[in-house]
């Protein structure tokens, strides 16, 4: 066993060099300071003082490559022993480890003094991690030149993505992280960066296309597709860049073979994009050729791929989507794809409006952006802002710009270029203000459906719920005259918003509206989900988890699996904290709502995510019929929906949701809401077993509020665990027999009786087959029994019956506690005068005696034991007994007694259901079998381990 400990301790405190190395980052920090310069895309090298260093030994370079790879983040030192060794490290590892560290901060801090904490590799329990802010490394570099560069050509500007795209690309050298490229750990972000790699190659040959490079980008695709022959952007670029450097024969065959390779290898057919562009090569659409790109563009489509406005906007292609780590990993939706899809080939012969809702985050705005990859046709975007109040039309603004790109052949009518130049006097001049704008109006209908005239046009209004209401009014105009033109109007807008939209979308229906309304993903699809986010494939619990949290909210998903960082916590997703942006949105929703509805929801939330309203209403002293209102107010808004089963029940939308108003609300109040609801829960469902564990879930969790709260949480906790017992849910019974003794020790009250909590828990623990707990449980019942003098009697006997009448206490009764178990009972005959309690005693002790030990002992107690019950008028007594001397006496030299005890026990009469179906098991064990009347030859009954079973 390697000892996992953590190099670089000192003589200081481990704050005080926590507090140092911080003071020294903030010093670096603020000076502007980088320490050292990593470069990871290749093999690695470290730069400190303008110079590289030396790293060292391979495995002394692996580590500082795992490091880098995790930069700002704890490594623990298993992740590294494995990383390092394969699963397999020697005994000298740790010390190895040690080594390796000391050298490395040697290394990238030569001027740091002696006894020190590092700055830049930095102690961090329970490993080590490079701090992010005083190093700078080539991947994030990377990454941001590659953002900027699609940024860039959102904007228009080819030139800037171009050179952005180039810089990031030059900082390749090799594989990413060579050292430790097969690492488990890293093998996801050395996949991620060459998916994101291969992408800007891909984009950087679409900036050379826009640019007018065509032989440039022919040469360096040309090359890119030999080496990925199944990308088919890069095929496509590929084709188009041949296309325009005049060789039409060799884009036509570069399109026909990687429409042979997919149905070949993949048995698919390529995407509508390619199907698209070799129609357009093979007529010689005049759109393909290149025209220089305007200095001013209009707003691109959001992530959209190059064949949607192939040759319709600059000429040139738009790079790729960002890759699947950028987190836009789509999966499902096949349904709500074919309908767009349907309704995109239904406007060759007549105009559609498709309507896309749903809650926020459900995915509304991805599912456009998908379809417009497979539209196959130009599709203009336009977005209403959240956070901004925007001017009037702004979002027709943006569609009235993209249309202008994408058809510079039809003029800009003067209305609509007055509204584009800002130039919107005459809507507000005169006394015709409704004229002028319906003119305005109708100008804007005429350009766009003209356009729609030679070939079916897609306008996408996403985020409707947001615009303003002379945009509204223009979408209602422009829906009369789409049955007649060749458009697909897809609009999205959030399902709890559809109010303030009622005149717009009744407007809508009557133009052949194709509704889609989008629910969470399911199960499978939230485990596909994932495994694309984390690269490697999850389990089917951890996706159930996963959509229990979140109800398949993609949102709320990918957030959420951006957390799953350890295997405990894939393997336990309820764990996972709320993540930060869903708990702003959710928090940012709440406090849209009057104070009244946000103090109501904040007391449903400590009830939990389903609650009952009356005990909500109860302990937030709200009348019922305003706890309703709130209910309809909140409902309205998508946190809440009643439950359609449980008249009286409301629920959260998603767990997520409640969790993170919980979190908001301070510890104390939470408890104190928590005694709250506990008092009204228990007055509510009095009498309902199916209740109980709820009650005593809020009454422990108030518990340390004072001794009171703690004996009603030791009570509440008891009556569950009977319930849980009763319905057969063991396990569940001995948890919350545990609770009720912790909640029993927090009350500190002298009255407590532990006892039947004792009990309570050794009997559940037995029925859940852990007799290994379950007996030292029965030995502290025993032992509390006899602490007061006062207490009953009976007690000891009866737990000692609970503990040694089961045949599983044996499986337990080795060593310390078989000897300690033979003591209490000893001890407890020295306290017990009544004979019935004494018998019982008696055979429990002759049964835990051991078995190798002195057998006439046994006999003698077993035999005084069955004496004593003979003079108690009991049957019950006397059958226990008999049971006890059965599992007693095991030698083959009493094989005639225990003939005789069960010969007894089947003529006793009137026993207990429980006791008769002993008698009868230890009857049906005898071989040969026993008659009713117990006659037949003397037989050899099973001993204590199976008497019973």
């Amino acid at each position: 066993m390697i000892n996992v400990a953590v190099a670089g301790a000192s003589s200081r405190t481990a704050s005080d060099s926590l507090r140092w190395a911080e003071a020294q980052a903030a010093k670096a920090r603020g000076a502007g300071r980088v320490l050292a310069e990593f470069r990871a895309l290749g093999p690695l090298e470290a730069v400190v003082a303008g110079r590289l260093v030396d790293l060292g030994a391979p495995k002394q370079r692996a580590l500082l490559a795992l490091l880098v790879s995790r930069a700002g983040q704890p490594v623990a030192v298993e992740v590294i022993l494995e990383a390092l060794w394969a699963e397999h490290p020697p005994p000298s590892a740790m010390a190895s480890l040690q080594a390796y560290v000391a050298n490395l901060r040697r290394v990238l801090e030569p001027d740091r003094a002696p006894r020190t904490p590092a700055t830049v590799l930095r102690t961090c329990p329970p490993g080590y991690l490079l701090d992010k802010r005083v190093i700078d490394v080539d991947v994030q570099r990377f990454s941001g030149h590659a953002t900027a560069g699609w940024q860039a050509w959102d904007r228009g500007d080819a030139q800037q993505a171009l050179r952005e795209f180039e810089v990031a690309l030059a900082l390749w050298r090799g594989q990413a992280y060579a050292e430790v490229a097969n690492a488990p750990c890293v093998v996801p972000e050395v996949a991620r960066l060459e998916e994101l790699r291969l992408s800007v190659v891909e984009a950087r040959c679409a900036a050379l296309l826009a640019v007018g490079a065509h032989e440039v980008a022919v040469a360096e695709l040309d090359a890119f597709v030999h080496a990925y022959p199944l990308r088919e952007y890069g095929c496509e670029l590929l084709s188009l860049a041949l296309y325009r450097a005049g060789r039409q024969a060799d884009a036509l065959g570069v399109l026909r073979a990687i429409q042979r390779r997919l149905a070949e290898e993949l048995g698919i057919d390529p995407r509508p994009a390619l199907q698209h562009l070799e129609r357009e090569i093979l007529n010689q659409v005049p759109a393909l050729e290149w025209r220089p790109v305007p200095p001013v563009a209009a707003q691109a489509v959001p992530d959209r791929p190059a064949a949607t406005v192939r040759g319709r906007t600059t000429g040139a292609l738009p790079p790729a989507p960002p890759p699947a780590a950028d987190g836009e990993v789509f999966v499902g939706r096949e349904v709500a794809l074919r309908q767009l899809l349907e309704a995109m080939s239904g406007t060759a012969a007549r105009g559609r409006v498709v309507t896309v809702s749903g809650e926020p985050g459900i995915g509304k705005t991805s599912l456009l952006r998908r379809f417009a990859t497979l539209a196959g046709a130009p599709v203009l975007w336009g977005s209403c802002p959240e956070h901004v109040t925007a001017p009037p039309l702004w979002l027709w603004e943006q569609i009235l710009r993209a249309a202008g790109t994408c058809f510079p052949q039809h003029p800009v009518p003067e209305p609509v270029a007055e509204l584009l130049n800002g130039d919107l006097q005459q809507m507000v001049d005169g006394t015709e203000v409704a004229t002028a704008t319906l003119r305005r109006f109708e100008a804007i209908v005429h350009y766009l459906t003209d356009a729609a005239q030679a070939a079916p046009l897609v306008v996408v209004l996403d985020h409707l719920h947001r615009a303003d209401p002379s945009s509204l009014r223009l979408l209602a105009h422009l829906a009369e005259s789409v049955p007649a033109n060749r458009l697909l109007l897809a609009v999205s807008y959030r399902s709890g918003e559809a109010a303030t939209l009622a005149d717009t979308l009744a407007a809508l229906a009557r133009s052949e509206m194709t509704r889609i309304a989008l629910d969470g993903l399911t199960t499978r699809e939230t485990r596909s989900l994932a495994s694309a986010i984390l690269r490697h494939e999850i389990s089917v619990s951890t996706a159930e988890a996963l959509w229990q949290r979140t109800e398949g909210n993609p949102f709320f998903l990918r957030e959420l699996i951006k957390l799953l960082t350890t295997e405990q916590r894939l393997a336990q997703p309820h764990t996972v904290p709320v993540p930060m942006p869903v708990r702003e949105v959710v928090l940012r929703r709440v406090a849209c709502l009057p104070q009244p509805v946000v103090d109501v929801l904040s007391v449903a939330a400590v009830a939990g995510r389903h609650f009952d309203i009356e005990v909500v209403a109860e302990a937030a002293s709200v009348e019922i019929e305003a706890a309703l209102e709130i209910m309809d107010t909140a409902g309205a808004a998508g946190l809440i929906v009643e439950d359609q089963q449980r008249l009286g029940w409301f629920r959260f939308t998603h767990a997520l949701a409640a969790e993170a108003l919980y979190e908001t609300t301070g510890r104390l109040r939470r408890v104190r809401l928590h005694r709250r609801i506990g008092v009204a829960a228990a007055c509510a469902w009095a009498g309902d077993p199916d209740r109980t564990a709820e009650i005593a879930r809020h009454w422990l969790l108030a518990a340390e509020l004072d001794p009171s709260a703690a004996a009603h949480a030791a009570a509440h906790a008891a009556t569950a665990a009977r319930a849980a017992d009763a319905r057969g849910a063991f396990g569940e019974a001995a948890a919350l027999w545990r609770q009720a003794l912790a909640a029993a020790d927090l009350a500190q009250r002298e009255d407590t009786d532990r006892y039947p909590l004792l009990l309570g828990l050794g009997v559940s623990l037995y029925r859940a087959g852990n007799p290994q707990d379950g007996l030292p449980a029965f030995l502290q019942a025993i032992e509390e029994s006899l602490v007061d003098d006062g207490v009953d009697t009976s007690r000891p006997a009866a737990a000692a019956v609970a503990a040694l009448g089961e045949p599983l206490w044996r499986q337990a009764a080795d060593g310390e506690v078989g000897r300690r178990l033979v003591e209490v009972l000893e001890r407890a005959l020295s306290r017990v005068t009544g004979r019935a309690q004494r018998a019982l005693l008696l055979s429990c002790l002759a049964v835990a005696c051991p078995s190798d030990g002195d057998q006439a002992r046994r006999v003698a107690l077993s035999d005084e034991a069955l004496t004593l019950a003979r003079f108690v008028d009991d049957p019950v007594v006397l059958a226990r007994v008999l049971l006890l001397r059965v599992s007693a006496l095991d030698g083959a030299g009493h094989r005639d007694r225990r003939h005789r005890a069960v010969t007894e026990l089947l003529a006793l009469p009137d026993l207990p259901p429980a006791l008769a179906i002993r008698v009868r098991q230890l009857r049906a064990q005898a071989d040969p079998p026993l008659d009713v009347a117990g006659e037949g030859p003397a037989v050899e009954l099973v001993t204590g381990e199976a008497a019973g079973a």
